[in-house]
C-alpha cells in the first residue's frame, strides 16, 4: 500500500451521524468500515493542517462522536490526537529519530572536524564513537524527558466511551515513561518501536495498516 497510514477513526454504531456530516462537507473523502468495532474516514487534509478540517472534527466530535485520528509513518514514528464533545482531549506523538537527532547533534559537539556521514562509512573509530554515543544518549534523563514531551496529553481516561476500563488501564501501562523508555541490555530493544502495535492491540484497530487518503484515491496503486 501507501508509505504511511492515517485516517481518522471512529465506532461503528455512530456510523449514520459520520455519514451525514460527511456527505455536507466540501473536502473529498473515503469512508471505509475497519472491522466489526471500527469504521474509518480518510480525508484529503490528511494531516489535518487546515482550520476548515479542524473545525469539521471539533463540529462533529461536539455530537458525542468521539473521533481518533492516527497515523502511523513506518520508519519515523506515529501519533494519534483524539476529539470528543466539541474538544481535543487527548494526543501523543512518537518518534524513532529523536535518539539519533540527539545523537548526531551530541556528536557534532564533540566531534566538529568530523564530517559524521563521511566518516561513518569510512571510518571504524568515527563508527564506533557515534555508537557509544547513541548507547549514552538513549540511556540518558534528557532522551526520557523529550520522549516525554510527546506523551504529556495522552490521557488515558479519555478513552472512556470507546474502551472499557481494562483498555484504558492497558494504555496507561503502555504509555508508562520509564516502561517505553527502557532498553533491554542483551537485545538492545525498547518497548518504543513495539508500542503502535500494542496501542493498535489494545483498541482493536490492528486493521488499520499502510492506507490514507492518497493511497485511496490512487486506486491503491501508490
Amino acid at each position: 500500500m501507501g508509505e504511511f497510514t492515517t485516517g481518522i477513526l471512529y465506532p461503528r454504531k455512530y456510523e449514520p451521524k459520520v455519514l451525514i456530516a460527511l456527505s455536507k462537507t466540501e473536502q473529498p473523502y473515503f469512508h471505509r468500515n475497519v472491522n466489526i468495532d471500527w469504521n474509518a474516514f480518510f480525508l484529503q487534509d490528511e494531516w489535518l493542517e487546515t482550520s476548515t478540517t479542524l473545525d469539521f472534527l471539533l463540529r462533529l466530535s461536539k455530537q458525542f462522536v468521539p473521533l481518533l485520528w492516527f497515523h502511523d509513518a513506518e520508519d519515523n514514528g506515529w501519533g494519534f490526537r483524539l476529539f470528543d464533545a466539541g474538544y481535543e482531549v487527548a494526543s501523543a506523538t512518537i518518534s524513532y529519530s529523536l535518539d539519533v537527532e540527539m545523537a548526531e547533534a551530541e556528536f557534532g559537539r564533540l566531534y566538529p572536524e568530523i564530517d559524521l556521514q563521511e566518516g561513518i562509512v569510512e571510518s571504524e573509530d568515527v563508527r564506533q564513537k557515534y555508537e557509544d554515543i547513541l548507547e549514552r544518549v538513549v540511556r540518558s534523563e534528557l532522551y526520557r524527558r523529550e520522549v516525554g514531551k510527546g506523551i504529556t496529553r495522552i490521557k488515558p481516561q479519555s478513552f472512556g466511551r470507546i474502551v472499557g476500563p481494562k483498555q484504558i488501564q492497558q494504555l496507561r501501562s503502555l504509555f508508562d515513561l520509564q516502561l517505553l523508555t527502557n532498553v533491554d541490555d542483551d537485545t538492545g530493544a525498547s518497548l518504543l518501536y513495539d508500542s503502535v502495535d500494542l496501542f493498535k492491540e489494545i483498541l482493536g484497530i490492528e486493521e488499520m495498516v499502510w492506507v490514507n487518503y492518497a493511497y485511496l484515491a490512487s486506486g491503491g496503486r501508490e
